[in-house]
């Protein structure tokens, strides 16, 4: 049996995990804005990103960089730190930002040292078009 495009989509709405949905419309979010995706991005490109803050960590101890922020766009996740930082006002786990700075590697995963940011209102549209 073929199901169109629009029956497969209302399927997958029902029959999908919350993180599948979450993951597509971020995907969604971040290619009408303009922006670069996470998956894309390679050690030392220069890069702009939108996503959603999953996590933010800040604290002190032998492995404190500064807050560090995890940005989830959909396709992949970059922690992003500000060295030195003990808070970040606007940094907040759920809020859209764009950042734009020199993918790096730590421990495997990507990180971006000090990135320019932008607090996004609300959720990204394709006005809102990020540029490196």
């Amino acid at each position: 049996m073929f199901l169109t495009r629009a029956a497969r989509g209302l399927s997958a709405r029902f029959t999908d995990s919350l993180d599948t949905l979450d993951a597509a419309d971020l995907v969604g979010l971040a290619r009408s804005s303009g922006c670069s995706h996470i998956e894309d991005a390679e050690r030392g490109d220069l890069v702009t990103l939108t996503g959603r803050v999953r996590t933010v960590l800040t604290g002190g101890g032998e492995e404190f960089l500064g807050v560090t922020a995890e940005v989830f766009d959909g396709t992949g996740a970059v922690d992003v730190c500000w060295l030195g930082r003990r808070s970040i006002p606007g940094i907040d786990t759920g809020r859209f930002v764009r950042v734009t700075g020199r993918i790096g590697t730590r421990d495997g995963h990507m990180i971006m040292f000090n990135p320019r940011y932008e607090l996004l209102t609300g959720r990204p549209s394709r006005n809102d078009k990020g540029e490196a």
